[in-house]
């Protein structure tokens, strides 16, 4: 008897497992870092031109097909908020909603008191650039990843504004932390600690909304 209920036990735990794993229909927003073959050709022009790309994906993204969505990107300086621009908004613009699959890359280059940053869709692309402060240096803006690291998901939910990436400078005050971009770019920023915490006088937070 006590082997037959044992199993029976067993049984139901692995039931129960099963359709839970069954039942994970969240949506996961995934960001990994896109470089090509270290001293491959494409690797030795991007390190020289200062280009950085993120991929963006999604699990169950089909829970997402036929939904309008928005990108912001906005400016901080000293920790306030410099400059929000809306530069994708696929309702007003009559841009192509989500299809089947939805994923997209986002590219930064920083050049002279410049930030180049752009969208790219498998139909369409939108670029935008920013006057930033001369002091800083070619190529100190960096993109960075908010996930934490690229073995993490960040849960996504329709409605919401989710950070989907970080261009800063690293932090150059040892009295704020260590130095450079890991200890700023650990996950999600709340941006008034961050700042708190880091003192960096420009930075850029990129946002996705999906309606």
């Amino acid at each position: 008897m006590k082997t037959k209920y044992f199993i029976f036990i067993v049984a139901i735990l692995f039931s129960a497992f099963t359709a839970q794993s069954q039942d994970s229909t969240k949506i996961e927003m995934i960001s990994k870092y896109d470089s090509p073959e270290f001293g491959s050709n494409e690797f030795i022009i991007q390190q020289f031109q200062g280009i950085e790309k993120l991929n963006i994906s999604f699990l169950n993204s089909e829970k997402l097909k036929d939904k309008n969505f928005k990108i912001i990107i906005r400016k901080y300086k000293n920790g306030k908020i410099e400059i929000e621009k809306n530069v994708i908004d696929t309702k007003t613009e009559g841009l192509p909603k989500i299809g089947k699959n939805f994923n997209f890359s986002i590219v930064a280059q920083h050049l002279v008191n410049k930030e180049k940053i752009a969208f790219f869709f498998p139909n369409f692309f939108n670029k935008q650039i920013f006057d930033i402060n001369k002091k800083f240096k070619d190529g100190t803006f960096l993109l960075r990843d908010v996930c934490g690291n690229e073995s993490e998901k960040v849960d996504f939910e329709i409605g919401k504004e989710i950070q989907i990436g970080l261009i800063t400078p690293p932090n150059d005050n040892p009295e704020k932390g260590n130095l450079g971009y890991c200890e700023v770019s650990k996950g999600n920023i709340d941006v008034e600690k961050w700042y708190n915490q880091y003192k960096i006088s420009e930075f850029f937070l990129l946002y996705l909304i999906i309606e």
